[in-house]
């Protein structure tokens, strides 16, 4: 289903690419992109008084901006395109916006380029485009515009009579519609020459760089997988994606899962391959030269279980960024038996390191990570002590509640005795309520007074352990002489009281 939001973003990066002539890699890549979007979806993209519409729904954003001003420069109100338009035709349509606006407008250029399944619509005079929000109707002269050619059916020829489908038939169809006829039949008698034909279209999409076709073909025949119950009827398919996942065509996969068209098929097919997909993602990881390609990938390994053994090992890494990296993604899954090897990166010269194992111990939560992150609670610097407590949050860290209490009684940085209590509301075991109980108490009249922005931290704390402890130091507390911690208590009663 087209998101108008994702689709005009596509659309308007593409027409800067064909805007760019030293870009020709790229306009190909985002070109397969927009008509892969377009496979089974219309879409009619209108802009009226500078604002751009992708079927009804306004858009926004610079890359939109820009688009509805260059539709505005070629006097364009309404561009109308049919599901599963022609490439050739989408080509001239991107083409004829990317040039400067001449003798022809771009309809005239369209019909003269042979360009007849897309509908374009002039703006009027008063600069209204007249806009329909169906597919315009062919005009009255045939000559000027003909009539658009049957679309091709979709659906696989079968013979109907006996129910059988024929091979022959199949092997001259595209990949899309032998994955539209898996998807419809995925326990059919003809499955496995089904998938010896997709397996030899994988091949050839392979050779001639359209890897998002070789993506189409892995992800459909996995979803078409998952679609069955019984184990043995899946023996079929496990045996032909068995072949298909060779390593070129995993690191062609995971070199998509950045594009946002792209990245629910490509996280799909990774996860399908298992620790074989881990490896490729990790090798990427290393190598990736940009934050925006570690970040995608990273994303990729974050919904991944398996090869949790290299993911580990990668934690010795000698370049800095990938421990740190690995570190962030490892706390993001709470692997535990990371924990001794996250522990030995807590004397990494680098601080980034140190606050990324500090905030992944915390994560992980478990009585294992205790003693490491007692150690990180000793850092000499106050960023990874704060990471240490930022991490820690609810019941299961309940191991961690008493390290948590002996930093407090060593820390000297405000800063982090403020998320340490934090910490210990997260927890809200009977350990970290006492001991928050304590720190919000005013302490003695003359000597050992407590400041009053620690006791109001104490407070929030105690808020979010909200057990019938907590509530109860709170009700107590909403008639203490500070006038701040009192406001504070009060406040956080109404807000229990709301929930």
């Amino acid at each position: 289903m087209i998101v108008p939001q994702t689709f005009a973003t596509l659309f308007a990066r593409t027409l800067d690419l064909f805007r760019d002539p030293t870009a020709k890699e790229d306009q190909k890549t985002q070109f397969r992109a927009l008509v892969d979007q377009l496979r089974f979806d219309e879409v009619s993209i209108t802009v009226v008084a500078g604002r751009l519409a992708v079927n009804g729904t306004p858009v926004d954003g610079a890359a939109c901006a820009a688009l509805a001003q260059r539709l505005e420069f070629h006097a364009i109100g309404q561009i109308q395109i049919p599901a599963a338009p022609p490439p050739a035709d989408m080509f001239e349509l991107l083409r004829a916006l990317a040039d400067q606006p001449g003798e022809d407008d771009v309809p005239t250029r369209l019909r003269g380029n042979g360009a007849q399944r897309i509908g374009v619509t002039i703006q009027s005079a008063s600069s209204v485009p007249q806009v329909s929000p169906q597919v315009p109707a062919p005009a009255p002269a045939p000559a000027s515009v003909p009539e658009p050619p049957p679309a091709e059916s979709p659906m696989i020829l079968e013979d109907e009579g006996a129910g059988a489908f024929a091979p022959a038939t199949a092997s001259a169809r595209s990949s899309t519609d032998i994955v539209a006829e898996l998807l419809r039949k995925p326990t059919g008698p003809q499955v496995g020459e089904l998938l010896a034909i997709l397996g030899r279209q994988l091949e050839t999409a392979m050779r001639a760089n359209r890897l998002e076709q070789a993506l189409a073909i892995v992800a459909g025949i996995v979803r078409a997988e998952q679609s069955i119950g019984d184990e043995a009827k899946r023996r079929q398919y496990s045996i032909a994606l068995k072949r298909m996942y060779t390593k070129p065509l995993l690191e062609a996969i995971a070199h998509l899962v950045p594009m946002p068209s792209q990245r629910d098929a490509a996280l799909l097919a990774l996860q399908r391959a298992g620790e074989s997909g881990v490896e490729v993602l990790l090798d990427l990881l290393v190598a990736a030269p940009t934050i925006d390609e570690r970040r995608g990938i990273f994303q990729a390994l974050t919904g991944m279980k398996e090869g949790t053994d290299q993911l580990v090992h990668m934690l010795g890494h000698h370049q800095w960024f990938v421990v740190r990296n690995v570190a962030e993604l490892v706390g993001e899954l709470g692997l535990e038996e990371a924990v001794p090897a996250l522990a030995r990166q807590l004397g990494h010269e680098d601080e980034r390191v140190r606050k990324a194992v500090a905030l992944a111990l915390a994560k992980t939560g478990s009585r294992s990570a205790a003693e490491p992150l007692r150690r990180a609670l000793k850092d000499k610097s106050p960023e990874v002590r704060i990471q240490a407590a930022v991490g820690v949050g609810g019941r299961k860290a309940s191991a961690l509640a008493m390290p948590l209490v002996v930093a407090m009684g060593e820390e000297e940085d405000e800063a982090v005795e403020q998320e340490l209590m934090l910490a210990l509301g997260r927890i809200g075991s009977p350990d970290a309520v006492q001991a928050l109980i304590k720190f919000a108490q005013p302490g003695g009249k003359l000597f050992g007074r407590k400041p009053t922005q620690l006791r109001v931290t104490a407070v929030e704390a105690l808020r979010l352990a909200a057990t019938p402890a907590a509530i109860g130091t709170l009700e107590g507390l909403g008639a203490d002489s500070d006038k701040q911690v009192r406001a504070a208590a009060q406040a956080a009663l109404r807000d229990l009281k709301q929930k």
